[in-house]
């Protein structure tokens, strides 16, 4: 006979190996420990009960999985409240890793650059200046490719060396 709880633990299983399916197919490139939580509790409400999990144990849960999908992990809880509900202390001594933003807008840039020069430009120079405007870390292949799709919309040749 299979009992409750090996029900429950499956079907908990499931929904995270759904939820990180789901963050690798829409390429969003990491999975956030706290709103894998929230949105993993909210759908095993009623089951939680039978196979209780600590936030701990989620986290290491999505976690493995998302580092097997190759999805980097962001391990966030306890920057807007634990995920089942109870507060979180304030006075924590530790820090909380927040997710890197960038702030500046590199397609603006990007725009900006491709726009104002009237002489033959190369990738490299184009990346080489919104590094110095901008200050991206994003890597070059993903500027070259946002820098060769403006080109493109805005009818730009540009060259593919230094």
């Amino acid at each position: 006979m299979v009992e409750p709880r090996d029900i429950a633990v499956r079907r908990l299983s499931m929904i995270v190996e759904q939820y990180v399916e789901a963050r690798r197919q829409q390429r969003y490139g990491f999975v956030s420990t706290d709103q894998a939580a929230r949105v993993i509790r909210r759908v095993l409400k009623s089951s939680l009960s039978e196979a209780p999990i600590s936030d701990r144990q989620l986290d290491d849960m999505v976690a493995a999985l998302a580092v097997e999908n190759g999805l980097a992990v962001i391990f966030d809880r306890g920057t807007r409240g634990a995920a089942d509900g109870t507060e979180v202390g304030l006075n924590r001594k530790e820090q909380v890793m927040r997710t890197p933003l960038e702030t500046p807008d590199v397609a603006g840039a990007v725009d900006a650059i491709l726009g104002g020069h009237t002489m033959p430009l190369s990738i490299g120079a184009v990346i080489s200046l919104l590094r110095e405007r901008t200050g991206t870390t994003r890597s070059d292949a993903d500027l070259e490719g946002l820098i060769a799709k403006k080109a493109a919309i805005m009818d730009v040749h540009l060259s593919r060396g230094n």
